[in-house]
């Protein structure tokens, strides 16, 4: 049978792992696998991951992170955004560390906390210049004297923040740095017992030694890229996935007939063209129409023609192409390779959203090698 997948390489991804660990050194590595793992599986990357995760898996929201619960995960599981609203029971039940950005949250938990006679543990957030979430660091004193209050009832395990430039502004992220280590110090000189600082990201790590404090946060490089394409790899990281279709289709278009809706593209001379089984409702962008590649019996072929909802064209004029042949939109063959970056490039977009997007198709299959 004939089929679309996802393959993920769960080894690479913890060969990426390790890299990681091996350029940060001595620091906790804090693997985000937020959005399904970006898009390769969150409960599959977390069980590869578990038995070498020195303490947290981070995710977005409670429910991501009752799903590995439900899937015998039993590491640390930090919640880094949504939480703390209306499900601060979960999180007691489910033992889980939310990442608390303001007092509403914060006073939610205590209160709970006091209601349960336990302690709960949380993340503090700072906002360094990110200017999203988090704490300013003009909350600070009136912070210790909540916790001096109730330090019975909320343990801050960690305190953290978040880059907005790290790839890109070495301005910007160091003044980001100098605000994070202003705070970390006086929390230092408080009798907070805290254990975690954390402010570095893909690119925090990648980039600013000066910001691991002792844990990072790996996302993208866990997958296997940078969050800006560079032309050398420092991490020795790769890509852990691949998509692969396959051919449906193939006929001769004559010189001057148009191809597919629009038409947006017409033929400048007779071509033949094979037509593949992967559209805009599995991840990818109309807007990179005409524009990105695939591969086909180790060779490059240009897509030709608007994106389909569950097909796109490509020109197989120059390859010797059957229906039923494989084709691969991200991946690599023997001498030809595609990754995020490449598609990304073609939809004026980031990786991120590359494999978030194509990830979270429901008619892809996942294939884990």
């Amino acid at each position: 049978m004939y089929e679309v997948i996802k393959e993920i390489n769960l080894k690479t991804i913890v060969e990426n792992f390790k890299n990681i660990q091996n350029y940060v050194g001595n620091v906790d590595v804090i693997p985000v696998i937020k959005a399904d793992a970006y898009g390769h599986g969150a409960i599959e990357v977390a069980q590869s991951l578990r038995k070498i995760v020195n303490n947290y898996f981070a995710v977005a929201f409670t429910q991501e992170a009752i799903e590995l619960r439900k899937n015998n995960i039993k590491n640390n599981i930090l919640i880094l955004s949504r939480s703390g609203f209306d499900d601060v029971e979960d999180l007691y039940n489910y033992n889980l560390t939310p990442v608390v950005h303001d007092f509403f949250v914060l006073q939610s938990i205590i209160d709970f906390s006091k209601s349960k006679k336990c302690r709960l543990p949380i993340h503090l957030k700072f906002n360094t210049g990110m200017n999203r979430l988090g704490f300013n660091k003009s909350d600070l004193n009136h912070i210790i004297e909540l916790y001096k209050k109730n330090k019975d009832f909320i343990d801050i395990v960690g305190v953290m923040s978040h880059f907005s430039s790290s790839e890109s502004d070495v301005r910007i992220t160091s003044k980001q740095i100098d605000e994070f280590e202003d705070i970390v110090n006086t929390i230092k000189s408080s009798d907070l017992d805290v254990r975690y600082y954390h402010i570095a990201n893909s690119g925090g790590l990648l980039n600013y030694k000066n910001a691991y404090f002792n844990a990072v946060r790996a996302g993208i490089s866990l997958y296997g890229y940078y969050p800006k394409k560079i032309e050398d790899n420092p991490i020795n990281i790769k890509p852990a996935m691949s998509i692969k279709s396959f051919i449906i289709s193939k006929r001769i278009v004559n010189k001057g007939e148009g191809i597919s809706y629009g038409p947006s593209f017409i033929a400048d001379k007779d071509m033949q063209i094979a037509i593949v089984a992967f559209g805009y409702a599995d991840g990818l962008f109309r807007c990179m129409s005409n524009k990105f590649n695939a591969i086909v019996n180790d060779k490059i072929c240009k897509s030709v023609g608007t994106i389909c909802m569950d097909m796109f064209a490509i020109d197989v004029s120059d390859v010797e192409a059957r229906v039923g042949d494989e084709v691969i939109i991200m991946g690599e063959s023997k001498n030809c390779k595609i990754d995020a970056d490449d598609l990304a490039r073609f939809a004026s977009t980031i990786n991120y959203e590359i494999l978030t997007n194509i990830g979270k198709s429901l008619r892809t299959k996942k294939v884990y090698i």
